[in-house]
């Protein structure tokens, strides 16, 4: 019969052992081993919020040995600014019970390295009770060049809406559903129809009425060739 399972974190990762096995002295290496190869940072804190766990994921992430921060306060780690909440956080989290949950759910998080740099991260947090003593489990990741990427692929995306609006061409962009998703200011002018008005409208809502069937046609049959671009309209007089 298995023994009651103690579980050290929460998704993205999960890593427990059994405490029947806990007198096999293999017990503690093998989930040791567990987070000591684990990709993202793991690191424990006992309820005075002092680190106990410190894995070598967090020593890349953080910069610093695990021998400089066992024993030290988790807000080491923790801008300055934010150290007050996140404590109040762990706290609330250790009242309520629960298991596990994830941090940060409505907030951006950041973390702290040993030369001072700030870097941003995801994380969820357990908690559990061992011999009357409980410990929290934070598994996180550095989600740095993710952001770096959202940021550069948001200028790339502003940039790209001044050059449409700026366009003297009237540029129209419409969905599968050949509903309008992009309407700038060039046809705002040909058409007389605001932006906020034009998008999610038809598009057939701007052509004649004897030419709105062929032409949803016409766009669809293009859509299905796969061709990148092309003239429409082109034997038309």
């Amino acid at each position: 019969m298995l023994g009651r399972r103690t579980f050290f974190g929460a998704l993205p990762a999960c890593v427990y052992f059994d405490r029947s096995r806990m007198q096999n002295e293999s017990a503690p290496t093998w989930w040791m081993l567990i987070v000591e190869s684990a990709m993202d940072p793991i690191i424990a804190v006992d309820e005075a919020q002092r680190i106990v766990l410190f894995n070598p994921a967090a020593e890349r992430a953080f910069r610093w040995s695990r021998e400089a921060v066992i024993g030290q306060p988790l807000d080491r780690l923790i801008p300055e600014r934010f150290r007050h909440v996140h404590r109040q956080h762990i706290e609330r989290f250790g009242a309520t019970g629960t298991t596990s949950r994830r941090m940060g759910a409505l907030s951006a998080l950041s973390a702290l390295r040993a030369n001072g740099e700030e870097f941003p991260i995801e994380a969820s947090i357990s908690q559990h009770v061992d011999s009357g003593a409980k410990f929290f489990t934070v598994i996180l990741r550095d989600i740095t060049e993710r952001v770096r990427a959202e940021a550069l692929l948001a200028r790339s995306e502003a940039q790209l809406r001044g050059i449409v609006d700026s366009a003297m061409d009237a540029i129209i962009t419409v969905d599968e559903s050949q509903h309008i998703v992009m309407f700038n200011a060039a046809a705002e002018q040909m058409f007389g129809w605001p932006q906020s008005e034009a998008i999610g409208v038809p598009l057939a809502t701007f052509i004649p009425q004897r030419f709105r069937e062929a032409h949803s046609e016409h766009v669809r049959r293009f859509g299905e060739t796969g061709v990148s671009s092309r003239r429409m309209g082109a034997l038309r007089e």
